[in-house]
């Protein structure tokens, strides 16, 4: 097993997280690393508000875009627990205009335009561990975003408006399970309206009772209240000279253009690196946290077991998708085989390695270095394997 030294690890993290501040990456940094439920060492720099220059800490309101999927996969995964689904059952079992999907293609016009056509039928039903992988086609590529920019405020109001318009209007950009592509939001919507009509809850409801009570966790939501809003991580971004600024266009929301009623599966919960270090703990420790059951070990074993079919097309050598999250094989560079996780647009991250008992999570947010494979995403992994370029 390894074991990173805490000491010469918090150096290197600082340095890390310092080079970040230079290169004007954000303007505040919470990240932890903790081995066997142990904290081996932590950084929290910089401030939540550019303005008040009020400092981050551990319970700094974060938006984690992304890393919203990993929470819709474990409730989708707790429902099947609950004998509320079947990971293989079809999705127009749930959702009926869902039963006859077809695949699109572009059209282009001599003026220019292009319009989304039909191309051939599906020749797989969509099933509940699609939407969970990234092999759907539902809003995967430009056909799917072209047509998903095309939903008018009314139809984004709530998973139920969102997944009712994909359901009657929505191409696919290819064959389910022939090929994987980032369903960005779109598919993990499906799979929380699922959760909702199964359960007969609201989707933000479901996971409080299932997930986060148990958790005794309460700075993970979809609607933050003004205590916490008053907590919430400013939105770094860099003008064209270079300068930082903070970025209020996404005001009280949590994601772009969402408004608060829709708990977006795919995107839209706010949290602190304390809240979701204990959700990332109870992965680790297979469904189990404080000693309570939240999940079972083989819903977990489900989670970060690899679901594209081999030979599917977009699949890399060494990194595919387990449900919600990333899965790492061997060949990684720096991070060992089974590692899982994933990470959000605005600059949030993190990983568990159940080889070696490490959770880790960083939490900022900013339009710059935002996402997978972000410049201070991958020092920090580095960091945390002493992986040397």
């Amino acid at each position: 097993m390894y074991i990173p030294d805490g000491k010469e690890l918090a150096r290197k993290l600082d340095a890390a997280v310092d080079k970040g501040f230079e290169e004007n990456l954000y303007c505040g940094i919470a990240l932890r690393v903790l081995q066997n439920g142990e904290t081996v060492a932590e950084v929290i720099k910089g401030v939540r508000d550019m303005d008040t220059k009020a400092p981050v800490t551990g319970d700094t309101m974060f938006r984690l875009a992304s890393m919203t999927k990993p929470v819709t996969a474990s409730a989708v995964l707790s429902a099947q627990d609950k004998g509320l689904l079947n990971l293989f059952d079809p999705v127009y079992e749930y959702l009926p205009d869902y039963r006859e999907m077809w695949v699109g293609k572009l059209e282009k016009h001599e003026d220019g335009s292009v319009d989304v056509v039909p191309a051939e039928k599906a020749k797989k039903p969509l099933r509940i561990h699609h939407l969970l992988s990234h092999v759907n086609g539902i809003a995967s590529g430009e056909l799917g975003n072209i047509q998903y920019d095309r939903m008018t405020p009314a139809d984004r109001q709530s998973l139920a408006t969102v997944t009712d318009w994909m359901g009657k209007n929505l191409l696919l950009d290819f064959q389910p399970d022939e090929v994987t592509g980032y369903s960005g939001v779109a598919a993990q919507d499906v799979a929380a309206r699922i959760v909702e009509l199964v359960s007969g809850m609201p989707f933000d409801e479901y996971i409080q009772k299932t997930l986060f009570d148990p958790l005794d966790v309460k700075d993970i939501t979809f609607h933050p209240t003004d205590e916490q809003w008053d907590r919430m991580m400013c939105m770094h971004a860099r003008d064209a000279e270079g300068r930082s600024f903070m970025d209020k266009s996404l005001g009280h929301t949590t994601f772009e253009r969402f408004p608060i009623t829709y708990f977006s599966g795919g995107a839209s919960l706010t949290g602190t690196l304390n809240a979701y270090t204990k959700f990332a703990e109870m992965l680790r420790l297979g469904g189990e946290y404080g000693g309570r059951r939240i999940l079972s070990r083989a819903a977990v074993g489900q989670m970060q077991t690899p679901w594209p079919l081999p030979g599917t097309v977009g699949i890399g050598p060494v990194e595919t998708w387990g449900l919600g999250v990333r899965v790492v094989r061997d060949g990684h560079p720096w991070l060992p085989s089974g590692v899982f996780g994933w990470s959000g647009a605005y600059g949030t991250h993190f990983w568990i390695d159940p080889a070696n008992n490490i959770t880790a999570i960083m939490m900022r947010n900013s339009r710059v270095d935002g996402g997978a494979g972000a410049a201070a995403t991958l020092r920090f992994e580095k960091a945390v394997y002493d992986y040397k370029d």
